[in-house]
């Protein structure tokens, strides 16, 4: 029994705590897929897990942000959801810091940043910091929302149809003259053939 509680303490405090920003609003979702433009570095480091170090820097390819039946949105990089918590985006060289913290959502039991040490033979050392993060507050707190870049909209454009008449009508209309003008030499031709003696005129008749 007292083992049982024992597990029970250590587990329960780190479940409890795994889930901080998984689901969030509208507004918290869009702000974390706008502060990651143009931020494709991120570590993922969870503390309340166990996880005794940062784990290795790796590229996001795709960010976006999904609603769920509930009406609360999650959002996803490369396709996977994630936990905005333990998500650490480069915003400097030497600095990562908290997605959640950015996209204005509050954490518990993580460091609000990272700091990268020179590099070494080895590579690089990514270690926690207490340095603050600007945080987004969400709209009706009493501070001054951090601004952040928006994300890329991508716009598909169509072809106006009218300009494709208008092309197809210069072809035609190209192509009709070029014909007119083939007609008229051709034409013209055949009246110079018509009008040149032929050789019944040239023959001397004296002789009948």
């Amino acid at each position: 029994m007292n083992t049982l509680l024992a597990i029970l303490v250590l587990v329960v405090p780190a479940v409890a705590h795994a889930d901080q920003c998984e689901l969030v609003d509208d507004t918290v979702a869009t702000n974390a897929v706008a502060a990651m433009h143009g931020r494709p570095k991120v570590v993922e480091f969870c503390e309340p897990c166990g996880d005794k170090a940062p784990g290795a820097p790796h590229t996001i390819e795709h960010v976006a942000k999904q609603r769920g039946t509930d009406g609360e949105y999650s959002v996803t990089l490369d396709k996977r959801e994630v936990d905005l918590a333990y998500e650490y985006v480069q915003t400097a060289p030497s600095k990562y810091e908290n997605l959640a913290l950015l996209a204005g959502c509050p954490t518990s039991g993580v460091e609000p940043s990272l700091i990268v040490s020179d590099a070494s033979d080895t590579g690089v050392l990514i270690m926690p910091s207490d340095q603050p993060v600007e945080v987004a507050l969400p709209p009706g707190r009493d501070a001054t929302p951090v601004l952040v870049p928006q994300p890329t909209t991508t716009i598909i454009v169509q072809t106006d149809h009218v300009n494709l008449w208008l092309i197809l009508g210069a072809c035609l209309a190209s192509s009709g003259l070029w014909a007119l003008a083939t007609i008229m030499i051709l034409r013209r031709r055949r009246s110079m053939e018509a009008m040149r003696p032929r050789a019944i005129h040239l023959i001397d008749r004296r002789d009948a």
